[in-house]
């Protein structure tokens, strides 16, 4: 059977949203599905270029576009805002909605009221368990064993080598809830063997973090960009280790996780939210909500290269095996177009099977320390220094 799809909405090389839609085509073509995008505020020349090489179309908005179509959007709060004008002329077959955040927006919670979206699709168990209930509330929920697909076929494997520089860093949108207030000190608290440098790059520095964060401290070198200032590419191909701490942003399903998974870098994030369900900790990567702890996990990697190295090539694999896999992703995008989703009506739900931690590596105890005292004496014992060097004005480049 093919499928067709009408896409309110447009992918781009940045955001988590607009990304994960990106890879969505990439697997919807590999099935034949007919792709039909409509950009609802914008489209990048390049990514229009990009998708019409796939095969897709692209069509303009305009009333009436949707009727009787099968409609499919991303977070997408232009679409949420025409969606009653959308409904009175000419209402889809079926609008299937993603949210992408752990909180409902005002225009969705009216949308879901009048019955407006047919079925809500959720990235992670985490994600479902803060939205499934408030929506429950407002109506009953029709749902699909959703799978996020990574077309990380994109990106060869290729570890980089240090060569002499230990480089860590993090990429969000630039957004105060993104940002930990004490970023900068975690960075500049990782400490690494004398013949290392070490050098810090946020993508995604702009005004809202600089609020948030402040400038970097005097004697730490670094390097930011504000959001898509470079191809996400290019910072993955830099760094080495990513320190990821947010300040109240709740995070989902972070596509930054699943890029750093595809291009060897190795991930240090809070152990809470829907992080959780992707890391195996000490073996893809490392997950603490305490600030230190993350300093001198980094610390540690830099100390051990062949770890850094295992928990990379592990990253990988376990993105490949076990995060990723086209066929079960296609498997539920057809339960919801052949309309054969669940409907919740506050009956006790258990995780599905794709979306339970799984864990493919033999787990060894790991001696965390927890206590500020004890990671200062841990430090302490690694016998390192900085290394570090001032950059530019202000003690770095930006």
């Amino acid at each position: 059977m093919t499928y067709s799809v009408w896409i309110a909405g447009f992918p781009s090389y940045y955001g988590g949203a607009d990304t994960e839609l990106d890879h969505l085509i990439d697997l919807f073509r590999y099935y034949d599905v007919q792709v039909n995008l409509v950009p609802m505020f914008g489209a990048d020349r390049r990514m229009r270029e990009s998708v019409l090489a796939r095969g897709c179309s692209i069509h303009d908005y305009a009333e009436g576009i949707f009727r009787e179509k099968t409609v499919i959007s991303y977070c997408n709060g232009q679409f949420l805002a025409r969606l009653p004008e959308i409904v009175r002329s000419g209402r889809p077959a079926k609008v299937i909605w993603f949210n992408c955040m752990t909180w409902l927006f005002e225009a969705e919670k009216q949308a879901h009221a009048e019955g407006w979206i047919d079925c809500f699709g959720f990235q992670s168990r985490y994600q479902a368990s803060c939205l499934i209930p408030q929506l429950e509330r407002l109506g009953p929920v029709r749902t699909f064993d959703y799978r996020p697909f990574f077309s990380f076929a994109r990106v060869p494997f290729g570890y980089r080598p240090w060569n002499g520089t230990y480089r860590l860093g993090r990429a969000s949108r630039d957004d105060m809830a993104k940002f930990s207030a004490d970023t900068w000190r975690i960075f500049d608290r990782v400490l690494v063997p004398r013949h290392l440098q070490k050098k810090v790059y946020i993508l995604g520095y702009g005004a809202k973090a600089v609020e948030k964060i402040g400038r970097p401290p005097g004697g730490l070198d670094w390097q930011t960009w504000g959001a898509g200032a470079i191809p996400a590419s290019r910072f993955w191909r830099t760094i080495d280790t990513m320190v990821h701490k947010t300040g109240g942003s709740r995070e989902n399903y972070p596509r930054v996780l699943l890029e750093a998974y595809a291009h060897g870098v190795v991930p240090i994030v809070e152990d809470a939210y829907g992080l959780r369900e992707l890391v195996v900790h000490g073996e893809t990567g490392y997950l603490t909500s305490d600030s230190d702890e993350m300093s001198y996990n980094a610390s540690v990697l830099a100390a051990n290269p062949a770890e850094h190295r295992r928990l990379a090539a592990n990253g990988r694999r376990h993105l490949e095996e076990r995060l990723v896999s086209r066929a079960a992703s296609f498997r539920a995008w057809v339960q919801a177009l052949s309309g054969d989703e669940r409907v919740l009506s506050g009956e006790k739900r258990e995780p599905d099977a794709h979306h339970a931690q799984k864990k493919p590596y033999e787990e060894r105890p790991h001696d965390r320390p927890r206590t500020p005292e004890q990671i200062d004496e841990a430090i302490e014992m690694t016998n390192q220094s900085k290394g570090t060097e001032v950059g530019g004005v202000g003690g770095g480049r930006r």
